[in-house]
């Protein structure tokens, strides 16, 4: 009997096949094999597929049943087998008892003795002459150049969602060769997230042979993800009775930044960025003449004497409207980075003179917590920089270290040294030091390592964030070294420009 002959009597089997609202497709085959290739085992669905019983198949060998076209292809899977130990998904001949050859897919894994040795394999064998039968329908039914050659991904399921073909567009999306994609489960291609789902679609579809369109997330043989819109129409053999679907599936990727979402993006930006700027507006209005003024009542010789408890009060004015200033600033530094919009001005500079400043301005800010701040740089550079910049991220790191250390024994060093081609600055202090979970936040906008209502430590939660976005705009770089209980180095660098 002829190839050809065998797949007319295949296709007419299955149109002669008996129908309850839709076809029903073989069982899998099972049997088992010693490693000469003799059957030791099989279900009755094996034997009954090629034509016997089962205890007539016990003892057969494996390669009986393999038509001579086929045999030296299977010889070849049944050596691979015997040397990794698995065979999975290919395609092999069967021939049954009255002659009829048909296509199966294959899988094969190692059974083993009490003692580890391998004895034999347990094989699983699906009978795909329906999906033969249905690739031919496709053939005939569908115009090739608008299946194969569309841009949009094609592909065709039979009943119980096993793919019968697809088209060059899907293969090359996916990054599978046709043989691997026949034959396997559309639920294979399918991202996690949306297996119960489309495993939902296409029970209703069996049941009601109604198909929906639906979003569907794919997955690609390399694992990654894309989402894509699904939609079927149906498949039916001569008799109506439901067999399959044709799906077209387009790739919705770029869909999911329409242009309706980029306008509410926008508004959302616009809307923010006018929040921020009116209330450091309506802030900073108020806080200047009540930091001048407060200011002026510290000095008797402006506004008079004050007795003790005033002057603690218009301390403390001073002291929060200063908080306040600081805290508007850093609202409008965040908002200028995250924008771009923050101005650089690079001048020539001397570094040691910025670190002198920087300790003279502080130094008095460190005593009054019982502390030192020691200036470390002893080596004269010039750079081309951003002076007042590069100030700001020191006075950040050092108020940060000032606001961490012990009172009476805090202890904060700071140095600029030159370092490949670089000029790198380090803040180091005793302070708590941090874990390392909260070191790898510790960048981020709004983080606070104790966000609790109670916490001792205040602060917006932006300098270091403002610290990290101003070195990188500069073209250098910003991380810490820290351990609870041992203290924390904050280093940066910024790039040697001009460096002398």
């Amino acid at each position: 009997m002829s190839i050809k002959e065998t797949d007319t009597n295949s296709l007419k089997r299955a149109k002669q096949g008996e129908h309850i609202g839709t076809r029903k497709t073989i069982p899998e085959l099972y049997r088992s094999v010693d490693l000469d290739g003799l059957i030791i085992d099989c279900n009755e669905a094996y034997a009954n597929r090629l034509g016997y019983n089962v205890d007539d198949v016990i003892g057969m060998s494996a390669f009986d049943h393999t038509p001579e076209i086929g045999r030296k292809h299977f010889i070849e899977v049944f050596e691979k087998w015997k040397k990794t130990g698995k065979v999975t998904n290919k395609k092999i001949q069967l021939i049954t008892k009255d002659g009829e050859i048909f296509d199966a897919l294959l899988t094969a894994t190692n059974r083993f003795d009490q003692d580890g040795k391998q004895i034999g394999s347990a094989t699983i064998l699906r009978d795909i002459s329906e999906l033969k039968w249905l690739q031919d329908l496709v053939m005939i039914t569908k115009f090739e150049s608008l299946y194969e050659n569309s841009p949009d991904l094609y592909r065709t399921v039979n009943i119980q969602g096993i793919i019968v073909d697809c088209n060059r567009a899907y293969r090359e999306k996916l990054g599978y060769t046709k043989e691997e994609v026949v034959g396997t489960n559309l639920l294979e291609h399918t991202a996690a997230r949306s297996i119960t789902g489309m495993s939902v679609n296409m029970a209703n579809w069996r049941k009601t042979g109604k198909g929906k369109t639906a979003e569907v997330w794919m997955k690609k043989k390399d694992g990654t993800e894309f989402p894509s819109l699904l939609t079927p129409t149906n498949l039916y053999d001569d008799n109506g009775l439901l067999i399959g679907r044709n799906v077209v599936i387009k790739d919705i990727t770029e869909l999911h930044d329409t242009k309706e979402v980029l306008g509410e993006r926008e508004k959302i930006d616009k809307l923010k960025d006018e929040f921020i700027a009116m209330i450091s507006h309506e802030l900073k209005t108020p806080m200047t003449p009540i930091k001048l003024y407060s200011a002026a009542l510290k000095r008797p010789k402006m506004l008079g004497e004050l007795n003790k408890k005033q002057q603690e009060a218009v301390d403390g004015i001073h002291f929060n409207a200063l908080r306040l200033e600081r805290t508007v600033a850093d609202l409008l530094d965040a908002q200028k980075l995250e924008l771009g919009k923050m101005k650089f001005e690079k001048k020539e500079m001397k570094v040691e003179e910025l670190m002198a400043n920087i300790t003279r301005n502080l130094e008095k800010q460190t005593q009054e917590k019982g502390g030192q701040l020691i200036n470390q740089t002893t080596e004269k550079i010039i750079i081309k920089s951003d002076a007042p910049r590069l100030a700001q991220v020191l006075t950040n790191l050092i108020n940060n270290a000032i606001d961490f250390v012990p009172e009476n024994t805090g202890k904060i060093e700071i140095n600029a040294q030159k370092k490949d081609g670089q000029v790198q600055f380090y803040v180091k202090d005793n302070g708590i030091g941090m874990s390392l979970e909260n070191q790898k936040k510790l960048f981020q906008k709004f983080f606070q390592a104790d966000t609790s209502l109670t916490r001792k430590h205040g602060g917006t939660g932006l300098g270091l964030s403002i610290c990290k976005g101003i070195t990188e705009a500069l073209g250098g770089k910003i991380w810490v070294e820290s351990e609870e209980g041992k203290g924390t180095n904050f280093y940066f660098t910024t790039p040697g420009d001009g460096l002398q």
